[in-house]
């Protein structure tokens, strides 16, 4: 295994096994797997509480029925292993696609390996299993259709049907219009003429977002949760990020990095387009916002930088190197222990707890 695979490795399969040895957090998770199996159990989508003995029978609009199914549904087919490999596999999905990005931007495996690793520890603590899970790997996937979509005009309509998939699982979907708008405001300011087929793109992603059980009363139930001044004042991921919390810390340090970045790659030359700056700072205000918010910085960041230093100057050409046979079974090892190390930290292996019928 050259060292260029090693790397295209690394970046996809290091926060897959993160996401695998990473414990879960109980407090959604378990109200989410009752929901998805009274679903599939009823086959109704819950219309009101009968969860929470202080509001039993007040409306309920389950916005995130479909994630909560899909989560049900892998509990009650492998149980704990069920749910740690669909958390694998959301994690593997959307770094996998934002190292692909990288690299057709960057034209380099190894500064698209660190961008994505870079952008994983900073949306570390957004990884929990839970519907936003779902969200961070769809905006992954639109932002991926999105940047790609004079490349490949006919595969960005697939944005449709992930905004679609978006709005039955995560309150996040206003994000899959938001992405395309701003493509939108960057054809115009690049004065690009294929900017109408994006206009028809935008249109078609937000008539996407009402596509479910609950229509337009989707965009109603978001705006009400994210302006309702009890939860925003109370719950803690819905407060604004602190720099003296580790994620925040985090958070702020990369967009700092970005700033010197930008300013560093302007003194020596490199273009820094306008629309850098059209996609980084709505990004950076909504992490600024709120917790919550911190999942999708990391992406944008990371492509925009890829684009950034892959706009710099080709260097000469250096003949291709080709390390030893020995290098490239090191190489291959590595490879092979971390993905035996993901095995072994499957909950499939430990003692069951007879009464839950899963992996303790």
């Amino acid at each position: 295994m050259s060292f260029s695979r090693l790397w295209a490795f690394l970046a996809i399969a290091l926060p897959v096994l993160a996401a695998i040895i990473a414990p879960f957090p109980s407090v959604d998770l378990t109200y989410h797997l009752r929901a998805g199996s009274l679903i599939l159990d009823t086959g109704a989508i819950p219309s009101v509480d009968t969860f929470t003995f202080t509001a039993a029978g007040s409306p309920w609009l389950d916005q995130q029925w479909l994630a909560q199914v899909a989560m049900a549904a892998a509990f009650r087919v492998a149980g704990w292993t069920g749910l740690v490999v669909l958390r694998a596999i959301l994690v593997g999905i959307a770094f996998g696609l934002l190292f692909d990005l990288c690299r057709r931007r960057a034209a380099s495996v190894r500064v698209a390996a660190w961008l994505t690793l870079a952008a994983f520890v900073c949306a570390a603590i957004t990884l929990g299993l839970r519907p936003q899970l779902f969200g961070i790997a769809l905006f992954a996937g639109v932002l991926w259709l999105v940047a790609r979509r004079h490349d490949a005009p006919g595969a960005a309509w697939l944005v449709v049907p992930l905004v679609i998939a978006w709005a039955n699982v995560h309150g996040s979907f206003v994000l899959g219009p938001a992405v395309v708008g701003l493509a939108l405001v960057e054809d115009l300011v690049r004065r690009d003429r294929r900017w109408r087929a994006t206009a028809v793109l935008l249109l078609g992603s937000v008539v996407a977002t009402v596509v479910s059980p609950f229509g337009i009363r989707n965009w109603t139930y978001v705006t009400g949760i994210s302006t309702n001044s009890v939860i925003t004042k109370r719950i803690t991921e819905w407060q604004p990020t602190s720099p003296l919390t580790v994620e925040g810390a985090l958070f702020f340090l990369s967009i700092a990095l970005v700033a010197a970045f930008l300013v560093a790659a302007s003194r020596r030359g490199r273009r820094v387009p306008p629309t850098a700056f059209l996609w980084l700072v709505p990004f950076a205000a909504v992490g600024v916002w709120a917790v919550r918010g911190l999942a999708w910085w990391p992406f944008v960041a990371a492509a925009t930088v890829a684009a950034i230093a892959g706009g710099a100057p080709a260097p000469a050409a250096r003949p291709e190197r080709v390390e030893p046979t020995i290098v490239r079974r090191l190489n291959a090892a590595i490879a092979v222990v971390l993905v035996l190390a993901g095995i072994a930290a499957l909950p499939l292996w430990r003692p069951r707890d007879p009464g839950l019928q899963a992996p303790a």
